[in-house]
């Protein structure tokens, strides 16, 4: 897809939360150099402002920004300022937690009710604050990012794998949900990738045998494969290889399935595949 009919599809703005740095800021780098005008929301305003300022001096597009907390509970209350006045085409939900890894029972409650804020309610407010209009107007975008760890439990990340399989399958249905008006919705699965967030967590990047994946590449494959794809991609030739044995089959017949079937239980209309 050309830059003007990516525009025309997701534009003119684009709202990325957890648009700092790591992916967020390549998302909001590679957005702008698209055309679209982006609004950029995170926790901590230094890094946020330092991406913003890259962006304005590199595109000439509009960028707004706003430190929030995504695990506020006026989430959606707090970022009206950031985007009165302007219409979003594309929502990219790019939360980041400096998450560790340690055994669930090992940390206070809070942590672990801070990712499904983060990580579960953050995205649920966003969707329903943003889709209807894109609804309407029978376009746009959503990008939930979500993780290699969603695809089974693990010890030592119990709550971070838990809450991004929820961003997972939430992508899933929406996808099939809000395509039916033209609406793109992508969960893009991220395996291990060189962000100063992951960084943070302590993660050895070189370790069991895995190479990081640069985050410019990483948008690069989600911006691509947002136009008529989903319901998932994972990114990375190497986390393909490991999604092989996870996810043996075809998401989108998976979903489509299932969405069969809910709706002869329920006696609602099913819905096809979204093209």
């Amino acid at each position: 897809m050309d830059q003007t009919s990516f525009a025309e599809r997701y534009g003119p703005w684009a709202l990325i939360a957890g648009g700092s740095e790591g992916i967020g800021a390549s998302f909001a780098r590679a957005l702008a150099s698209r055309g679209l005008h982006v609004a950029l929301l995170a926790r901590n305003a230094e890094p946020l402002e330092a991406t913003a300022a890259s962006i304005r001096a590199a595109a000439d597009v509009e960028v707004r920004t706003a430190a929030i907390d995504l695990t506020s509970p006026t989430l959606v209350a707090d970022l009206e300022p950031l985007v009165e006045g302007i219409e979003i085409g594309l929502l990219v939900y790019n939360a980041g937690a400096t998450h560790g890894a340690r055994p669930l029972l090992d940390q206070p409650v809070e942590h672990a009710l801070n990712l499904v804020a983060l990580n579960c309610r953050g995205p649920v407010l966003l969707t329903h604050r943003f889709a209807p209009a894109m609804v309407t107007r029978g376009r746009g975008g959503i990008i939930l990012m979500t993780s290699m760890s969603a695809a089974c439990g693990s010890a030592y990340v119990a709550a971070y794998s838990a809450t991004k399989a929820f961003d997972l399958v939430l992508a899933e249905s929406l996808w099939i949900e809000l395509g039916q008006s033209g609406v793109d919705v992508l969960a893009v699965v991220a395996g291990l990738t060189d962000t100063p967030a992951m960084r943070r967590s302590g993660l050895v990047m070189e370790g069991a045998g895995f190479v990081a994946m640069d985050p410019g590449d990483v948008v690069d494959e989600a911006l691509a494969a947002l136009p008529g794809g989903g319901p998932m991609l994972v990114v990375g030739e190497q986390n393909r290889e490991m999604a092989r044995a996870f996810w043996p089959q075809d998401r989108g017949e998976i979903v489509e399935l299932m969405t069969g079937g809910a709706a002869g239980l329920y006696e609602l209309p099913a819905l096809p595949r979204p093209t």
